[in-house]
Order: C-alpha cells, then structure tokens, then sequence
C-alpha cells in the first residue's frame, strides 16, 4: 500500500468516527425522553451508522479488488468445500432470522431455540471434521507412514 492510499484509509476512518459522534449528538438532543433513553438511542444508533460505514468500506475494497473472495469456498484454492458453504449458508440464514426476530420484538433479545443452535453446531463439526480429515491425507501423502502412506499397515516379521 503505497502513502497516498494509507492517508485515504485515515481520512476515511477519521470521517467514521466524526459521523459517529454527530449521529450520537444528534440523537442525545433531539431524542425526547429521560437521559438514560437518550444515551441508550444515541450509542445504539451511533454504533449502527459506524457499523454501516464500515461495512461500505470493505464492500468498496471488495470492488476494487483489493479484498480477494476467490478463496471464500474452495479448500486449498482447488475446489469447493461443501462443509464450508454448509457453514456460511447456516450461518447467514440463522443471523437473519434472529436479525428478523429483534426487529419485530423491538427492544427484547429472542430466545434461541435449542434446535437452532444443536443445527449451527453440527454444520460447524462438519466443517471441523472435514478440516481434520484434509489434514490427515496431507500427513498422509507426505510420508506420514502406516497404510495411508502406502504402507501395509503390518510389522515387518524377521
């Protein structure tokens, strides 16, 4: 990264935190109510506007190209993973749901349903397991020994 795209970064961040103390002025005094409302709507609010940013900020990158999602699914950069897209599909579907449950409760946290989180878990082993057993064949082809390696498995008899 060269010096004029390093000021660019600092001026943007800078431009964030700016955004996100007048959002929260702006919400502390407009705001009717007592002062624990007021500080509550300003934070909240604040935090989802340099939330926001943010995110503008890396879909911007993602668009010129500097953040590379080429990698996001494949395993090795060869092929796609299924335990991986099982993974980022769980977890989007299972975030906006909860996403959809707060703003319909309003200030209330939903309750999580144990199925919800037994079903997260059981696409994240996968995952797990899947990374174990990519890791164990690497052992494997590199000489790791044993019947994987070519091996056959017995003990040589004298």
């Amino acid at each position: 990264m060269n010096e004029k795209n390093g000021t660019g970064y600092v001026v943007a961040q800078v431009v964030m935190i700016v955004l996100f103390l007048v959002t929260a002025f702006v919400i502390a005094v407009f705001v009717p109510g007592d002062a624990k409302t007021k500080l509550t709507m300003s934070i909240g609010y604040g935090l989802l506007v340099l939330t926001f940013l943010f995110g503008m900020v890396i879909l911007v990158e993602i668009i010129r190209g500097n953040i590379d999602l080429s990698g996001l699914l494949s395993e090795d950069g060869t092929k796609a993973s299924m335990s991986r897209f099982q993974l980022l599909i769980f977890t989007f579907v299972i975030a906006l749901s909860l996403f959809l449950l707060v703003a319909e409760n309003g200030t209330k946290f939903p309750e999580i349903p144990a199925n919800v989180l037994t079903l997260l878990g059981i696409s994240a082993s996968t995952y797990a397991v899947s990374k174990g057993i990519q890791a164990g064949s690497k052992d494997g082809k590199n000489g790791g020994g044993g019947a994987a390696a070519g091996g056959s498995g017995n003990a040589p008899t004298t």
